[in-house]
C-alpha cells in the first residue's frame, strides 16, 4: 500500500461516493489517509453515521487523532495540551456562556500564535461565533452543534456543524423561499444578504455573506455543506475569489469549514 497521504476534501468526497456505491472496502484498501486538516477530518465524522465507518478506527494515527478520540468519548469541551493548538466545544451555548467565551478566547490566541494578525484572528473568531449562533437560530437541533478549531504555523481553521434540518428545510419554512428546488440553490440563496427563514424584510440572515466577503480574500478556503450539495470558495489574494457548487453524497444537517493562511505560508 502507498504511504499515507493527507486527507483532503476530494478524498472525503471519493470515499463517500465509494460507500454509496458499495465499494468503500476497495477504496480504503487502495490508500491510507492521515488526518491533518480539520475540515476533511470532521466532515468524515459528520458523514460517519450510516455512511462511513467511524474515522478514528481506520485513519492513520497522528497528533490530530486525539481530537477524534475526544469526540468519540462524547466529551462536551476539549482542548489539546500538545504542540498543535486545537479543540472543540459541543452543544449550542448562550451568548454569555463563560465556557464558550473562554473557548473563543483560546481560539483567538491560537490564531495569533499561528502568525495571523490580531485583526484577522478576531475576524475568524467573530465568524465562528456567527455560525455558532445560526445553529440555535435555524438548525432546530441546537444540542447537536459542534464548534472546533485547529491552528498551526501559518494557518488557522475552524468547523461549525450540526445535525439539524439543513439549509433547504429551514428556508422552506418561509413562504418566500418555498420554491427552492434543492440544497444547492438553498445554499446559494443563503450566501445572499438578508436571506433567512424569517424572510427578506426582517433584516436577518444566515450570516454567510459577511464571512464570504471578509475571509475568502484572506487566502481563505471555505466549504459549506448541507444535504447533498456543497458550495466551495477560495481566494488567492485580496479581491480575487471563486465560488463553486457541486453535488455530493447526502449529509445530515449543516457543515461549514473555514481555513485561512498567512500569505505565502499555506499548503496547496
Amino acid at each position: 500500500m502507498p504511504s499515507p497521504r493527507m486527507l483532503r476534501f476530494v478524498d472525503v468526497d471519493g470515499l463517500a461516493f465509494a460507500a454509496s456505491g458499495g465499494k468503500l472496502k476497495e477504496a480504503l484498501l487502495s490508500r491510507a489517509y492521515e488526518p491533518h486538516r480539520l475540515g476533511p477530518m470532521l466532515e468524515l465524522v459528520q458523514l460517519s453515521p450510516g455512511r462511513l465507518p467511524r474515522p478514528n478506527g481506520w485513519l492513520t494515527r497522528n497528533e490530530s487523532s486525539t481530537l477524534l478520540d475526544a469526540l468519540d468519548r462524547n466529551v462536551t469541551c476539549w482542548m489539546s495540551r500538545s504542540g498543535t493548538r486545537m479543540g472543540f466545544i459541543r452543544n449550542t451555548r448562550s451568548a454569555g456562556d463563560p465556557q464558550f467565551t473562554d473557548f473563543l478566547m483560546s481560539a483567538k490566541r491560537a490564531g495569533r500564535d499561528a502568525g495571523l494578525t490580531r485583526e484577522v484572528a478576531g475576524q475568524l473568531v467573530a465568524a465562528m461565533r456567527e455560525l455558532h449562533d445560526n445553529i440555535a437560530e435555524h438548525a432546530q437541533a441546537p444540542h447537536t452543534g459542534t464548534v472546533a478549531f485547529r491552528a498551526e504555523s501559518g494557518a488557522f481553521e475552524f468547523v461549525v456543524s450540526d445535525r439539524g434540518v439543513g439549509v433547504l428545510s429551514s428556508l422552506c419554512t418561509c413562504t418566500e423561499y418555498a420554491g427552492l428546488r434543492d440544497e444547492g440553490t438553498a445554499l446559494q440563496a443563503a450566501l445572499r444578504d438578508g436571506v433567512s427563514r424569517h424572510g427578506s424584510n426582517v433584516r436577518r440572515g444566515y450570516g454567510f455573506r459577511p464571512i464570504f466577503v471578509g475571509l475568502v480574500n484572506l487566502y481563505g478556503e471555505l466549504r459549506f455543506r448541507s444535504g447533498d450539495h456543497a458550495v466551495t470558495m477560495d481566494g488567492t489574494g485580496p479581491g480575487i475569489a471563486t465560488s463553486r457548487i457541486s453535488q455530493k453524497v447526502h449529509m445530515e444537517g449543516f457543515f461549514a469549514s473555514v481555513r485561512c493562511s498567512v500569505e505565502g505560508r499555506g499548503d496547496a
